[in-house]
Parts: structure tokens; sequence; C-alpha cells
């Protein structure tokens, strides 16, 4: 596990941390960052709980299987490539675009609002989940979805990337266009 004080070896001059390839498996609790905070194809297993970053969080390519509650991102959230990660939980707060692309993702929450893109290429998610909201654009592309919730609104574009969409609802609302 990375200490607080071993912390202090990884933070740039702008408050940015790169963990990125290294083999730490556990950060400690109640952190606040002040940068982004990159720990990509990185050996964590686990976020710790009161987990704040102040800019971007990639985890890219890593092995996290969950979120503790209350874990704040002011920026963007990079998950692609966690091929274990299956549910994203409610009750993390992230300020930009979050992408799956190529994670393991099966499941994401009722009512869940997304302030940027939503990216949910190559995954096994087969469902979006009601009352989903995107302030950005929707990528579906490669992924196992085949209809559209009802209540879906995105401010942006939805990117079909090829996936058949059997079920498309004329009451969902999309602020830009469909692309296939």
């Amino acid at each position: 596990m990375l200490n607080k004080h071993r912390l202090i070896n990884h933070i740039d001059s702008y408050g940015n941390i790169s963990l990125r390839n290294t083999n730490y498996t556990e950060l400690p609790d109640n952190l606040e960052l002040k940068g982004d905070v990159n720990l990509a194809n990185s050996k964590i297993k686990k976020l710790p709980k009161g987990l704040v970053v102040n800019g971007d969080l990639n985890l890219a390519n890593t092995v996290i299987k969950n979120f503790p509650k209350g874990t704040q991102v002011k920026g963007y959230l990079n998950l692609a490539g966690t091929t274990q990660l299956k549910r994203y939980t409610r009750g993390i707060k992230v300020a930009g675009f979050i992408n799956f692309a190529g994670s393991g993702l099966t499941e994401l929450p009722p009512r869940l609002k997304v302030n940027g893109d939503l990216s949910v290429i190559r995954t096994p998610l087969k469902t979006l989940p009601k009352q989903l909201v995107v302030k950005g654009n929707l990528f579906l592309g490669h992924s196992q979805i085949t209809s559209l919730p009802d209540d879906l609104v995105v401010n942006g574009n939805i990117y079909l990337g090829g996936r058949p969409i059997t079920v498309f609802p004329e009451s969902i609302k999309v602020d830009g266009y469909i692309f296939k």
C-alpha cells in the first residue's frame, strides 16, 4: 500500500499524480488530490474511502471492481479496459465524461446523470438504465444494447456504431443527431 508520505514522490508541480504502470494495489483512505490522477495499467485493486480527485481520474486497464460511495471526481473518469468492473453504483460524483469502453460493465444504476459524454463501446452492457441523462454524446458501438429506454435524455449526439437498435421510442429526447 502506498501511504501519504510516499505519495509525495509521485506528485508533479501542478498537483498531478502519475502511478501509471506501478505495482501499488491500494491508496490511503480519505485522500484528496489537487490535480489529475493517472492509475492506468497499474496494479490498483481498490480505491480508498473518501477519495476526492480535483481533476481527472484515469483507471484504464486496471482490475478495479467497484467504487466506494462518496468518491468524487471533478474532471472525467476513464474506466476503459477495466474488465473486472461489472456494476457502476450510485453515490459516485463525476463532473465530466465517463468512459467504460472495453470494460466488463453489465449494469448502470437507474437515474444516472452523466455531465459529459458516456461511452459503453465494446461492453457486455445489454440495457441502459431508466431515466438516464447524458449531457454530452452517447456512444453505443459494439455493445449489446438493442433498445433505448423511453425516458432517455441526451443533450448531444447518439453514435450507434453499427449497433442495430430494435426499440427506438419516440419519447426519447436527443438534442443532436443519431448516427449509425
